[in-house]
């Protein structure tokens, strides 16, 4: 191999142990949870690495299986400038590319090494292969046919065009790609089992469906619908001796409904406990730079609620959990991925601690909470929607969603909630049904207690002191992410700030946006009009500082931060996005917005303005908001409603 730019001399410890250890390592690497174990350990090979190509690809490899790709780009970029011509490099770029959402660098480097012009069928063949890996299954698949169609003996295009689709739930089509060469390729044992797994799928899904026609059709999908149908009839009992909660998240980062669901979680614990037991589980703990994960843990730790994350479950296959005709057995071996994942991870989880309430919230978590609560026979299952539904939200519309969604809607025991009556009304007309039938359980929310870290005001002293002239303060508390629309969060403040000059603005909140947003503050002049705070606890002091409260998000469920300003007593400003509108009272304790992409900044202006003046002027403003805040949004009645929906 060859050896990377050296900056000083090379260290010792670099040999055949290490190579094999570095191995294992990636061997070890089956879930997310153990690649982010392997990453850590194989932190201890960086030094060495720098020195040995094979030694940075294993760990360079490692490190993308946990989802450190942010750490990977620039070695995978710097391996294949020292030597384009090692394949397994330029895969791995191509693949960082894709990762990293840079379709068309993967297509050009894609295009570069494994050209659509060569005559060489290998090489046809692995670009069929990258190009449904980086997102262009149409030409992938239309290489593919053209490929048959030139050579039909051709088994090794058949059986890799057949992998692929399998790979995507197309049994059906696997098995006809793969037919007219099965007998030769079936003298590998390997190929014959996986063959003859597809070909009993197929056959399955074609006695339960027999209406159904299989070309072209995501089996995973259908095998999903086939197994809701099984559950239509089945009975549930409400239990007399309390509840078994156990809500059900992606994960405990700083978002609304991770806040609203430990909130919950610790309010059943402190008024309800020695009747209910609750637990939370989440899908993964794990941390990264850009996301951390874990925001509300200690919160839930310091009240001795369990958590409990899924990630670190053992996987046991549904037919290891309870006996299972053959047919069944089948539905659940090709469920949609993140399906699959839940049943053979929670659903042993909701058994042993004999769950009898599964509250799953938010769509992402439907997917692996919801088909493992009814396989476990929980009683009490909670879809619970906290923003818009997936057919509006493009990245998340996904064709398992509509189908899990429509499926448990006709299941006794299951009963849908939503935060707000606008995504009530969404979800009840995507999904075909009344709107009364999708229940309304409002966010708990009590303002945040205004002590403060030394940080934070050791933060504002400094920011205060630069913009001592400003009458008037304008914060804003969210994710520096896309949907918030940070961007236009800042264009608003050039707006107001050259109509109003003394003025200054706050933002809370950390994201993948924050190096963007600092270039735009920069380039509108504002640097010392702006304090950008970060991830910090002390929300309470911060909203003590601020005169009104903005959002202006393109996706919002019921977004908490309104009702915490108001809580505080701050009066706030929002696009018309989701449930924003059920947060205040129009026109007393705040406004919307006119438009969610395009407001009238001049008129957002002015309505921030009039409320910043009037709430300054009126103590009774600042106390209404509170009230209202205090009869809508109240511990009390999250907590009645939550325990109705349980008797459901």
């Amino acid at each position: 191999m060859k050896h990377l730019a050296l900056n000083s001399e090379e260290p010792d410890g670099l040999d055949g142990d290490t190579i094999e250890t570095l191995k294992g390592l990636l061997a070890s690497c089956t879930s997310l949870r153990k690649s982010q174990i392997a990453a850590e350990q194989a932190r201890r090979f960086e030094e060495v690495a720098r020195f040995d190509n094979e030694a940075m690809i294993l760990l360079l490899q490692i490190k993308d299986k946990a989802k450190l790709i942010d750490e990977t780009a620039d070695a995978w970029q710097s391996l294949y400038d020292e030597d384009p011509g090692v394949d397994i490099v330029v895969r791995n770029l191509i693949n960082s590319h894709a990762k990293h959402r840079r379709g068309e660098d993967a297509l050009d480097l894609t295009n570069r090494h494994f050209p659509a012009d060569t005559d060489e069928r290998g090489i046809l063949v692995q670009r069929a292969s990258i190009l449904e890996a980086i997102g262009y299954p149409g030409q992938s698949y239309e290489l593919y046919e053209r490929l048959i169609q030139e050579q039909p003996e051709d088994d090794r295009a058949r059986l890799h065009y057949a992998i692929r689709l399998a790979k995507v739930g197309r049994f059906a089509d696997a098995v006809h790609a793969i037919e007219p060469v099965s007998d030769k390729l079936e003298e590998d044992e390997r190929h014959a089992k996986t063959f003859a797994q597809w070909r009993a799928k197929v056959d399955v899904l074609r006695r339960l469906a027999p209406d159904r026609d299989l070309e072209g059709v995501d089996c995973r999908i259908l095998s999903l619908e086939c197994l809701l149908r099984q559950f239509e009839n089945r009975e549930v009992s409400t239990p007399s001796d309390g509840y078994n909660i156990a809500l059900v998240t992606g994960g405990l980062g700083a978002g609304g409904a991770e806040r609203q669901l430990s909130r919950l979680a610790r309010l059943l614990k402190s008024e309800h406990g020695d009747l209910h037991k609750v637990c939370v589980v989440v899908k993964t703990l794990l941390l990264n730079e850009v996301k951390p994960n874990d925001f509300f843990l200690p919160d839930l730790q310091a009240d001795e609620i369990e958590v409990v994350e899924i990630e670190a479950m053992e996987p046991v296959a549904a037919a290891r959990q309870v006996d299972l005709d053959k047919d069944t057995a089948l539905l659940f071996s090709m469920l949609p991925p993140q399906v699959h994942y839940g049943v053979t991870r929670i659903a042993p989880y909701y058994r042993e601690n004999k769950i009898n309430v599964a509250s799953v919230w938010q769509d992402g978590a439907t997917l692996y909470g919801c088909l493992a609560a009814l396989f476990a026979g929980v009683p009490n299952i909670q879809l619970v929607f906290r923003g818009l539904p997936p057919s509006v939200r493009k990245e998340r519309d996904q064709p398992e969603y509509e189908v899990l969604y429509k499926g448990m809607a006709r299941i006794p025991g299951v009963t849908l909630v939503s935060n707000s009556k606008l995504v009530a009304g969404e979800y009840a007309r995507w999904l075909d049904i009344d709107e009364a039938d999708v229940d309304i359980l409002y966010n708990a929310v009590t303002a945040y207690p205004t002590d403060s870290e030394a940080e934070d005001e050791q933060k504002w002293r400094k920011f205060a002191e630069r913009t001592y002239d400003a009458d008037t303060t304008l914060g804003g508390v969210f994710r520096l992410e896309g949907l918030k629309q940070p961007s236009l969060w800042v264009n608003f403040a050039a707006h107001y700030y050259e109509r109003f000059p003394k003025s200054r603005f706050i933002l809370l909140g950390d994201g993948r946006m924050r190096e963007k947003l600092e270039k735009q503050i920069a380039s509108l002049g504002l640097t010392d009009r702006f304090l950008l705070v970060g991830r910090t606890r002390s929300v309470g002091f911060w909203y003590q500082k601020m005169d009104v409260k903005l959002l202006l998000s393109q996706f919002e469920g019921l977004p908490n931060v309104l009702i915490e300003a108001q809580a505080a007593g701050v009066p706030v400003l929002a696009t018309p996005t989701g449930g924003s509108s059920e947060c205040f009272v129009e026109g007393e304790t705040g406004y919307i917005l006119d438009d969610i992409l395009k407001p009238d900044l001049n008129k957002a202006v002015e309505k921030a303005h009039e409320l910043a003046t009037r709430f300054r002027n009126d103590a009774g403003a600042s106390q209404a908001a509170r009230d209202f805040v205090g009869q809508r949004f109240s511990d009390e009645q999250s907590l009645r409603t939550f325990l109705r929906l349980c008797e459901a």
